[in-house]
């Protein structure tokens, strides 16, 4: 695929994956024709591996990804369904997964759908238009209960994110399959992944360790009806390139997420809220995100501190299929650009009340605090944390 021959500038030291830059090589014919020293397979395949990181081939290599961790999911959920049997067994007999419990929550309701295909904004989300059933939400109000809840205009921090403080948590080794509907697990370690396939799970005042894949799915497809429910729980991918949550037909808020490559990965009717996003996994392979959009369609992401250190982004949107996004009142900090927009197009995409902190960066990410947000249906109340400065397109 031929790029365009304009100049682009060489990532800086500290930033090991950006898609607004190229690699530098030798050239000397303004860079469509480079000139290359003797074969050297350890720079050209370095070279190659940071042009993979540049659209469209990102959202590619995001999906082949995924795929990948979809497979190795089901052949770890084949390998261990006699064990998930007995595990399940074990949890409907302690006092944390109390039967009672089960269908109790109270759930957002969905909103009637509307007929797609217009820029004009809205005050939310609006219902998916598909034909499988979901449980589309409406944005959470204001954080409540949990861990001594960081109302604006604080932000999350492991003080109000995660497991309270002094709750007893009960050991559960091994990976696990939900796939009962209406199953509370509460006050769990979850040394595994946990896998779901029933609606109404509820996942509460619980810590999950997983070094695989993703620490908690919920992939499209596996179930019907009811999201997920994820609160008051830690997430940690034990410094490795897990993903935290995805991807489909969930609700978090309240959670401590670290160690992970990718925070969450998000398709479709997904609200993440009053979470704590920190100290994720880097390294030369690694793509690293707090929020990675691989579709990004009635999506909720509202007061959330996610900081990318020295990764690709906080929050990184899919060029073209960006659908009934609201991001508003999160702390972002770090990466290439902290905050990727839609590159190409997208509709009702709303970011306001964003604050944006130069605890990485002076420029808060490298090259800066976002990239293609200028093309938002709504866009204001953005500012720079430190000075309460609106930020410029």
């Amino acid at each position: 695929m031929r790029r365009s021959a304009r100049s682009r500038r060489a990532c800086p030291a500290a930033v090991t994956r950006c898609n607004e830059c190229w690699p530098t090589s030798p050239s000397t014919s303004g860079g469509r024709n480079r000139a290359m020293p003797d074969p050297d397979f350890t720079t050209l395949r370095r070279e190659l591996e940071a042009r993979a990181q540049q659209p469209p081939f990102q959202a590619i290599r995001v999906r082949r990804r995924r795929r990948t961790q979809r497979l190795a999911m089901l052949a770890v959920a084949v390998a261990t369904v006699a064990a998930t049997t007995s595990t399940t067994l074990m949890l409907g007999q302690s006092a944390n997964l109390d039967p009672a419990h089960r269908g109790d929550r109270s759930r957002p309701t969905a909103s009637a759908p509307t007929p797609g295909g217009t820029a004009t904004p809205t005050s939310g989300p609006s219902a998916s238009t598909s034909a499988r059933p979901s449980s589309t939400h409406q944005p959470p109000t204001a954080p409540t209960g949990g861990a001594g809840a960081c109302v604006l205009p604080a932000y999350p921090t492991a003080a109000c994110a995660g497991v309270p403080a002094d709750t007893a948590l009960t050991a559960v080794d091994g990976d696990l399959t939900i796939d009962v509907p209406n199953t509370v697990v509460d006050r769990k370690n979850i040394r595994g992944c946990v896998n779901v396939r029933a609606p109404g799970v509820v996942i509460r005042r619980s810590k999950v360790s997983c070094a695989n894949f993703i620490a908690i799915a919920s992939f499209a497809g596996a179930y019907t009806g009811t999201g997920l429910l994820i609160e008051d729980t830690e997430i940690d991918c034990r410094s490795t390139r897990g993903t935290a949550v995805g991807d489909t037909n969930f609700t978090a808020r309240r959670v401590n997420v670290h160690g992970c490559e990718n925070g969450f990965d998000v398709d479709t009717d997904v609200v993440i809220a009053d979470s704590y996003i920190h100290d994720l996994y880097n390294s030369a392979e690694a793509g690293t995100d707090g929020i990675q959009f691989a579709i990004g369609r009635n999506v909720t992401v509202t007061h959330n501190t996610i900081y990318a250190n020295g990764g690709t982004s906080a929050i990184i949107t899919h060029p073209t299929t960006t659908t009934n996004v609201v991001i508003s009142d999160n702390l972002l900090a770090g990466g290439a650009y902290t905050l990727y927009c839609p590159r190409d197009s997208s509709t009702n995409l709303q970011v306001v009340n964003n604050h944006f902190s130069r605890k990485f960066h002076p420029a808060v990410g490298a090259y800066g605090p976002w990239t293609n947000c200028e093309k938002a249906a709504k866009n204001h109340g953005n500012v720079y944390d430190d000075t309460g400065t609106p930020l410029a397109f």
